[in-house]
């Protein structure tokens, strides 16, 4: 009887020596960010620079510069920082470890590579395919590039708009006119987004879309993307006087060439 207490002491004091399993730590907005390429959709605002008819009479070398000014706005550690911050008011970390679970399956695999390679089809004239618009429409892409480009086009307009150089036409071909822009930027971006968006999910399989589709309209999937909308709107000021600061300089005698008069 004592052999059989002591080896139920023992027995019961080796239970308690093993340590309670600790639950899997939350995901964070940082690791969302980076798993889920957050911040691709921000490139499609390079759209309007492969546009046949922009390249038609805006010099490809000033192209370039606009490219080269965005990549480094989207590349800049405070738009980061920014996105992160929206995200962690938006989402809890269980909500983010499953969207990063997600992203890293095969399926998200698949729609990140599109979604990163879509100057490979901006310019295919064919119909999109019609089911890829219901993820358009789920994830809420589209709301969300609207925000983006826009609030980043009056940040542009209005900051390129403190130089003079661009009213005394240095670009050449710029005949269009800083009022003209003005006037015509709405139903300029909005075709821009429809070319960048039309062919993105083309090079993915029919199954991984509609996998794609049933993540987009599920509970976390949708506030998932909600979040992004809030996010990308966070950013769009800044990011659009960002780029015109780095454009601007780029133009014939526009180094501090403030309008004095309004």
């Amino acid at each position: 009887m004592k052999k059989l207490f002591a080896l139920s002491v023992i027995f019961l004091t080796a239970c308690q020596s093993v340590p309670t399993p600790l639950p899997p730590p939350q995901a964070n907005a940082a690791q969302l960010v980076q798993v889920s390429q957050f911040r691709t959709p921000l490139f499609y605002l390079e759209a309007p620079l492969y546009d046949p008819e922009v390249k038609e009479w805006i010099p490809q070398k000033f192209l370039n510069q606009v490219q080269q000014s965005i990549e480094a706005t989207v590349n800049y550690p405070y738009t980061n920082t920014q996105l992160q911050q929206a995200l962690s008011t938006q989402l809890t970390g269980d909500e983010m470890q499953q969207v990063i679970d997600f992203y890293q399956s095969s399926v998200g695999q698949a729609i990140l590579n599109a979604e990163s390679s879509f100057k490979e089809r901006i310019n295919i004239n064919t119909p999109s395919i019609s089911n890829h618009q219901k993820i358009v429409t789920a994830t809420q892409l589209q709301a969300a590039l609207h925000r983006i480009f826009m609030s980043s086009a009056d940040a542009l307009i209005t900051r390129l708009d403190s130089y003079d150089c661009l009213a005394i036409m240095q670009i050449p071909g710029s005949h269009i006119g800083l009022n003209v822009a003005k006037r015509n930027k709405a139903n300029f971006m909005e075709a821009q987004i429809e070319r960048a968006l039309a062919h993105l999910y083309d090079n993915v399989s029919e199954a991984d879309v509609i996998t794609y589709l049933q993540f987009a309209q599920s509970p976390v999937g949708q506030k998932y993307f909600a979040a992004r909308v809030v996010a990308m709107n966070t950013i769009g000021v800044d990011f659009g006087e960002r780029v015109a600061e780095a454009i601007a300089p780029a133009l014939p005698s526009c180094v501090g060439s403030f309008k004095v008069s309004s």
